[in-house]
């Protein structure tokens, strides 16, 4: 085999920034811009941010909720859970990304949700406070495996308890239509750089009428929620991106034939000794995660890596650390293939002749380790 140039498998974890997004992020850079200024380079700034959160409100039909901008959906999160007012309980699934999972304040009951063995929230596993206090966290895409969240339903339950909602939409924007009065949550959190924006930007969608108490202290930027000079490049740039983003979803939707024929090789070509997760329900069209009989991910993520193939041993959120998967675990994999599960997460410019290639690499590797 000839080794290509690298090639990319990771985009759940993050995306390159279009050349649209760049350009519009170099033009902006070349001012001194401070929106809290009141000379007229502060009100251009001013004019961005808010052209910024207008293109964010009309992607996700956002626009009876206010755009708060952050430094990406794990700030956003932080935001909420510890700024939200007269909440006593907070219910997450046990699935959840990190940035929800692991974002536990003191002074609030934090619960789980189980979900089935194709990692999707239980419905009947539900059980809601018997008072109006509290809050639910739910994503809406799982990042490992893909599949997609009853958030509708689920809303509808905490509605009736007149409970609260919030839902992590990072790994669902640009992938599948996100229509948030039609999901019905009263928070969303999503981060620029997982749709072609850039990094270190994102946003917590407050529905008009809800508040929070900041969680950043200091001027009074954001209506006050969020102290610290606005990212106003990044905010161009996510403006730019989520509008590139819903316009490229047709294009995304095809992603699904370089799944199939993926997913259909690993079946061809290792058998029983492969198991793909979650194939039991609906999933976004770009992620397989996958494990192989016996192997470990971290063997087969720098194997693929010497090989110039960029993928994950599930999310890429530990500093580079490579630990069995905690979903996994929640949704009780078998102990066979828990501890070899890879995420391949493809963007619209990935093609078949790459697959082919990983499937090559993949399939050397699997033939000698088993030879040893």
């Amino acid at each position: 085999m000839i080794s290509p140039q690298s090639i990319y498998f990771d985009h759940n974890a993050t995306t390159a920034p279009s050349p649209e997004v760049l350009y519009a992020m170099m033009q902006t850079y070349q001012f001194a811009y401070n929106s809290s200024a009141i000379h007229h380079l502060g009100s251009r700034a001013n004019k961005q941010i808010n052209d910024a959160r207008s293109a964010i409100q009309k992607a996700l039909n956002a626009y009876n909720y206010d755009v708060v901008f952050t430094s990406g959906a794990t700030e956003a999160t932080n935001m909420l859970f510890f700024g939200i007012n007269n909440i006593t309980d907070i219910i997450i699934s046990n699935i959840e990304h990190v940035a929800v999972y692991n974002c536990r304040p003191p002074h609030r009951n934090i619960t789980e949700i189980k979900c089935n063995s194709d990692s999707l929230i239980d419905l009947q596993q539900v059980s809601l406070p018997n008072h109006a206090n509290f809050l639910l966290s739910a994503m809406l895409v799982n990042n490992e495996t893909g599949s997609i969240q009853p958030i509708k339903e689920l809303a509808q339950l905490v509605h009736q308890k007149s409970g609260l909602i919030h839902c992590d939409i990072a790994q669902a924007v640009g992938k599948i239509n996100v229509d948030l009065e039609s999901l019905n949550v009263d928070f969303a959190s999503l981060s620029a750089h997982k749709f072609n924006g850039p990094q270190g930007i994102g946003a917590l969608l407050i529905r008009k009428g809800l508040d929070i108490n900041p969680f950043i202290l200091g001027g009074k930027q954001e209506k006050g929620k969020r102290a610290g000079t606005v990212n106003v490049a990044g905010a161009v740039g996510f403006g730019i991106a989520i509008l590139q983003a819903q316009q490229n979803l047709s294009e995304f939707a095809k992603l699904a034939n370089l799944q199939q024929y993926l997913e259909q090789k690993l079946l061809n070509i290792f058998g029983k000794d492969v198991y793909i997760f979650a194939q039991n329900t609906a999933r976004v069209s770009n992620t397989t995660l996958f494990s192989l009989k016996k192997q470990h991910s971290q063997t087969v993520v720098i194997n693929c890596d010497i090989n110039n193939i960029c993928i994950s041993a599930g999310a890429a959120c530990s500093s580079g650390a490579i630990n069995q998967s905690r979903i996994l675990n929640a949704i009780n994999a078998d102990p066979d293939f828990i501890v070899g599960a890879v995420r391949v997460s493809l963007g619209i410019n990935n093609t078949i002749a790459e697959i082919d290639y990983f499937l090559d690499v993949l399939n050397n590797f699997y033939l000698r380790s088993n030879n040893q």
